[in-house]
């Protein structure tokens, strides 16, 4: 028996908590919530689909078994538009396979396409261009790597140094 409330509205009354709860015991595979889902990413796209270059795609099952919402967005977009949840549905954004130089394989510096240096790099090297796409013409360099990272950039630092000192990426600081 499926724990799904009957409608968007019900789904909307409920806590985080409640959602999660509800989810965790769903058989995605299976189908479960698949309908409330689709819902949830309409209601999504009405919301954030008109965002310049935002493409609205799913909804989806991510690793795992759990629902996702897919976004796929150019790489100089400003991420903090786009929430992580979006009613208890996690959003999955990418930004394609179009990557700078800074982030493509055979020419980044470090293995970790990600890491913050490249970010760095890729800022100081076209902050015009990047003021230019999001029509901030003020944009300091620290508000564009916030942007593009889709949280305060020092934040991401300081999770990408989390994950190197777990072991699950190569360490990318200028000494290593």
């Amino acid at each position: 028996m499926s724990l799904l409330p009957p409608s968007l509205a019900a789904w909307i009354a409920l806590s985080d908590r409640e959602r999660a709860q509800i989810q965790s015991g769903w058989n995605t595979y299976g189908g479960e919530g698949a309908e409330l889902v689709a819902r949830i990413c309409s209601d999504f796209r009405e919301k954030y689909g008109h965002l310049p270059g935002v493409e609205v795609f799913g909804p989806g099952i991510y690793h795992g078994g759990s629902w996702v919402i897919g976004v796929r967005h150019p790489f100089v977009f400003d991420r903090r538009l786009l929430p992580a949840y979006h009613l208890g549905i996690d959003v999955r954004t990418s930004a394609g396979s179009d990557l700078p130089p800074e982030f493509q394989e055979g020419i980044r510096k470090h293995s970790y396409v990600w890491a913050p240096p490249h970010y760095e790099q890729f800022v100081d090297r076209c902050s015009d261009e990047i003021r230019a796409k999001l029509s901030r013409p003020d944009m300091a360099r620290d508000e564009m790597l916030s942007a593009l990272v889709g949280r305060p950039f020092d934040e991401f630092v300081a999770i990408c140094q989390e994950f190197v000192r777990k072991g699950e990426i190569a360490p990318f600081d200028e000494g290593a």
